[in-house]
């Protein structure tokens, strides 16, 4: 994805951290002085939701700068997971 959006003309930067998702995703953020955080999200609803939680939910809270979030479809899901 980093080089598609590189390709296009976009500042994209890309890491690896390891702990807490929602926290170092802010974190991070904050660290590189980010304009935007985009995510993609599973879009678990009721009890999975309320199981696993939302690491885009944490996100959304927590995060000084605006979150795109963009719920996954079913053919993104299987084919991040292949």
């Amino acid at each position: 994805m980093a080089a598609r959006l590189l390709a296009d003309g976009f500042h994209v930067a890309t890491t690896v951290r390891t702990g807490e998702a929602a926290p170092e995703i802010v974190a991070g953020a904050r660290e590189c002085q980010a304009d935007l955080i985009g995510m993609m999200t599973h879009g678990r609803t009721g009890l999975g939701r309320l199981v696993f939680g939302s690491v885009a939910e944490a996100v959304l809270r927590h995060a000084a700068v605006p979150v795109f979030v963009v719920r996954a479809t079913e053919a993104q899901l299987a084919s991040s997971s292949a």
